[in-house]
Order: C-alpha cells, then structure tokens, then sequence
C-alpha cells in the first residue's frame, strides 16, 4: 500500500466519511499493526462526523490532544474485529470495483 511521501501514512491513517468506507480500510490497519484496530466515530466542533481508525484507545487519545476540535463521545470503537487473525500469503493491493462489492456482499451475508 502506497504511503504518503512526507509523513509516511498510509490511507488508512486519514478520516472517512462513512463507516462503510472504513470498513474497506480496516483489514489493511490490522495486517499493517498485526492487531485488531478498531473503527472510531469522531465529530467536530460543527458536527461534523468522520471516522478514523486506530489502533488501540491510546492512539486516539494522542490523536484527540491534537486535535482539540475533536472528539469520541463513546471512546470506544464503532467496529472492529474481535480478535486479529494472520492468513496465509496475505498481500495488500488496491480492489477492483467488482471486488470490493464482493467483499461486502460476503461480509454482510456473514452478520
């Protein structure tokens, strides 16, 4: 996955605006932290909501002192995996569309 030039992040490391969104995103956090993270929803000071993924509470609270225009009113995530899971020849690379469609279709069949 491509990293940001000058600070090294990762997509996975900016705001969505849906969970739906991050959700596509997550797997990627946990197979980079090799840990479960989790999905945090965040408003701003307009009301604004975002979510972002961390990998723990701890992240978030660094994150949240930075930016003071912020906050988690739960401090909890909004989804996240129970338990991470390494899988044989794990790769990451950018979906197809069609993909991607899959991939949600089999997880909400799941729930």
């Amino acid at each position: 996955m491509e990293r940001e030039p000058k600070r090294g992040l990762q997509r996975w490391n900016f705001p969505f605006t849906s969970l739906e969104q991050a959700k596509l995103y997550l797997r990627t956090a946990d197979f980079t932290m090799k840990k479960s993270c989790g999905i945090y929803e965040l408003k701003n000071t307009q009301g604004r909501v975002s979510y972002k993924i961390f990998p723990g509470t701890e992240e978030l609270q660094v994150y949240l002192k930075k930016n003071r225009n912020k906050r988690c009113e739960t401090m909890l995530p909004v989804f996240s995996e129970k338990e991470y899971r390494e899988y044989p020849n794990t790769r990451i690379r950018r979906l197809e569309q069609e993909e991607i469609e899959r991939y949600l279709q089999e997880k909400n069949a799941l729930r």
